[in-house]
Order: C-alpha cells, then structure tokens, then sequence
C-alpha cells in the first residue's frame, strides 16, 4: 500500500483529530506505527493499486473499491512498511 499525497498532512503536526472531539479516541484498539509509534488520524489518506484513496484503518486494510486486501502498509511518518496487522494494539 502507497501513501498518498497529502501535502503533509500526514506529518502527525497541528490540526484537530476529530477522535479528540468527539471523545471517541479510547474506544478500540490503539492504532500506530510498530516502527515509530506514529498514529494516524483520521484525515490521512494512503493509496490502492486501483488508485483509490482512502484511510486504510477505516477498512482494517480492505480497499473499499476494489476489495484488495493489503498484508503491509507504509507509515506516512517514517515511511516504514510493517505488517497492517501489527498497527493495532489493545489498550
């Protein structure tokens, strides 16, 4: 899986996450980077083969356009590849 261009959006810096304002951040499993312990929000986007763009945490790393499956995807940080799998951690 392909980041997209965000313009730098996906830096992790400044803005509000709407996680944070609507006090829903807690609920699930913790999502980040098993590399950088980066965590995405909600507004980061990464890129199909099909070119559809989305946020792959959304779909669990199922592209909701093509149905393709991703097994790893690239930090937008540090721009890593891991296992989609190990982005999530129980709280």
């Amino acid at each position: 899986m392909r980041r997209a261009d965000d313009g730098g959006a996906g830096d992790g810096d400044g803005g509000v996450d709407l996680r944070d304002f609507l006090g829903t951040r807690d609920r699930g499993p913790r999502i980040r980077c098993p590399k950088c312990r980066w965590e995405p929000r909600s507004h980061d986007r990464w890129q199909c083969e099909c070119l559809h763009v989305w946020n792959t945490f959304d779909t669990r790393g199922r592209c909701p356009a093509c149905a393709k499956q991703w097994r790893m995807t690239q930090c937008l940080r540090c721009h890593a590849l891991s296992s989609h799998d190990d982005w999530y951690e129980e709280r």
